[in-house]
């Protein structure tokens, strides 16, 4: 491993940072958007309130619009990227997030399938909404994360087409 002062990797590793920064600056709130209106969906179908999701789905929505606006200006600069500071840190990640990914769906599999075990007979249509935030909610940070870990892993040829683009 080589320190990040001489390492080639640490302009592009920078770049593809500022690239994970800015997506997931309206990522993940979009997730949480998207796993409430789910919330809504189904409850409005079932009869049930919706304000729950609603709730989540219009905080999320708030929050995703201010990640967007907050990241107008690294998104669309052309200023050089700020070098990685810790380039053994950065392949630490790209090595490990497939298993944090696993991990997390594991997890939140085990967690989905104990409610559903678990929910007393009859009372299935009460937590069908839940359900459904619950299996939209880890499958979006799971996209988000792959999503981030392949941005590192092209770090190279992203900024190469970035400086091209410039």
């Amino acid at each position: 491993m080589t320190g990040t002062a001489t390492d080639p990797r640490a302009t592009a590793f920078g770049f593809a940072q500022r690239r994970s920064w800015v997506f997931s600056a309206w990522w993940y709130p979009g997730v949480l958007a998207i796993s409430g209106a789910v919330h809504a969906g189904l409850a409005l179908v079932l009869g049930q309130s919706p304000e729950l999701g609603l709730f989540m789905a219009v905080l999320g929505a708030v929050f995703a619009s201010l990640g967007w606006v907050f990241t107008v200006w690294p998104r669309f600069t052309r200023k050089a990227p700020k070098p990685a500071s810790d380039i053994p840190r950065v392949e630490q990640g790209i090595r490990i997030t497939p298993g944090m990914i696993r991990t997390f769906l594991i997890a939140s599999a085990l967690g989905i399938a104990a409610l559903v075990l678990f929910t007393p007979k009859g009372g299935w249509p009460e937590t069908l909404p839940i359900l459904g935030m619950l299996i939209t909610l880890p499958l979006g940070v799971a996209a988000g994360l792959a999503y981030t870990r392949w941005l590192m892993t092209n770090s190279a040829e992203l900024y190469a087409r970035w400086l091209e683009r410039r």
